[in-house]
Order: structure tokens, then sequence, then C-alpha cells
């Protein structure tokens, strides 16, 4: 049962309740859409991007060299802490953990590390809480576990900032190249009234499916931040909301707000 009332923009008089696309990887889908089936929604997802685990070679002397001299570990994702749990991390437990947000470090616990700071959502609150802990600058390597495709430049930063800072790339997330039949109904006909994105790859990549299959957009974006806003509203998207945060739970009360 729908728990409000949605009047669409263009069908004044349909009394349903809204359905929202999901853009995350796979495996970010389902607590995701558990939550939002909870809250009366109705769900379908189209995950903009494949994440793929990349191997380690054997013998890898510059992948050992990291690990053996990690002071602590940085992860800016859940992509990340699923690549790292299938590499045999976490290798030393105790070890310091920095997560990006809450869902982030949520994954680092789930997985096994036992000593996890979490962050207000981005790459600068990482960094601040990272500058006001007692992790030394020269007592071994920060060692951000990530995706090829890195945004923010968290290791820039932290070494601008005096630290031994080194990035181990353990996936890659590669771009869908088209949109399912199904979803790109769904789009055309405005049975889709919101997305949701969480990234600029995944809207700036939503954008060029959508503009690639003539569908002209009318649908309510929910976005995690500014910058991912301003891709939407240059690709003529009317209706966006920003998160007050880039948090999930901050995407969650934004939904809420306007149902």
């Amino acid at each position: 049962m729908c728990r409000s009332v949605i009047i669409r923009r263009d069908r004044a008089d349909a009394l349903r309740c809204m359905h929202i696309l999901l853009t995350r990887p796979k495996d970010d889908i389902p607590a995701l859409k558990h939550k939002l089936v909870e809250q009366g929604f109705t769900v379908s997802a189209c995950p903009m991007l494949d994440i793929n685990i990349m191997p380690v070679k054997e013998g890898d002397t510059s992948t050992a060299q990291k690990i053996a001299t990690a002071q602590a570990y940085l992860f800016t994702s859940a992509n990340g802490v699923r690549a790292a749990s299938h590499h045999g991390f976490p290798k030393t437990p105790d070890l310091p953990v920095f997560a990006v947000g809450p869902a982030t470090a949520d994954a680092c616990r789930i997985a096994g590390f036992k000593t996890v700071t979490e962050a207000g959502g981005d790459v600068q609150s990482l960094v601040g809480i990272i500058k006001a802990t007692d992790i030394a600058e020269v007592s071994g390597s920060l060692v951000h576990i990530s995706g090829r495709d890195q945004a923010g430049n968290l290791v820039q930063q932290l070494c601008d900032a005096g630290y031994d800072a080194t990035s181990l790339v353990l996936y890659r997330a590669e771009t869908i190249s088209a949109l399912p039949e199904d979803i790109a109904t769904l789009l055309a006909s405005g049975d889709i009234e919101a997305v949701m994105f969480y990234s600029s790859r995944t809207a700036t990549h939503f954008v060029t499916l959508t503009e690639y299959a003539g569908i002209k957009l009318s649908i309510t974006a929910y976005c995690l931040s500014e910058a991912v806003a301003q891709i939407l509203k240059q690709a003529g998207v009317a209706d966006i909301k920003v998160a007050e945060t880039t948090t999930e739970d901050s995407m969650l009360n934004m939904l809420a707000e306007h149902h």
C-alpha cells in the first residue's frame, strides 16, 4: 500500500506509489531496494557500472610491500571493501581502517575489520578525520584500497599533507553498453518518475545512454551532491533534488520528504 499520494507532473490525477530507478552497482542494490520498498516505493534497478575484481599477480612485490608496510587502510566505497575481502583482507584485523561514510564503515565491520573510523561521506571529511587522529605521518603507509577510476584525489591530498599514502587498486568499474529494453521502455513512457544518482560517473553515463536511446527525460533526479546535480542540470533535467550530506541516509531522508 502507498503511504502517501503522489501527483505526477504529467498526470495529476494518477494516484500510485512513486516508481524509482536505482543506478548503483549490483551488490549495492538489494539493501537499498529493501529500504525503499518498505517505505512504499516501487523500485526498478539498472546498475550503470559493472564491478570487476582485479587479480593480484603472483609475485607482485609492489602489492606485497604496500600491505606489509601499511599502518592503516582507507576505503571510499563498499566496492573496495568487497574487493579487499575477495583477496583475503583483513590480513591484520586490528589495523586501523578509515571509511568515507557510514555505509562503507558498515561494510568494513561486516568484512571483519575491528577498528573502523567513519567520515562524513566525502573525501574532504575523510582527509580531515585522518588528520585529527594520532596516525603518524612517518610510521607506515596509508593504503587506499580503491578502483581503477578514482574520484577525489585522496592519496594526493594526504601526500600533500605530509603522509606516506598510496593506492592499492583491486577492482575496476566498467560502464554498461546500453539500457536494458524494459528500463528504456519505462523511462520513455514516464512510468519511472525518479532516479537516484550517487556519483558523477553514473550520472554522466545515464545521460549518455538515454540520449543514445532517444529518450526525453521527465524525471526527478535525486542526487548525492551538487557535482552530480550539475550533470543532470546540463542534460536538461528540470526537477533536481540534492542531499544535505553525502550519505545514503541523507538520500533516503530527502526521498521521504518529497514522497
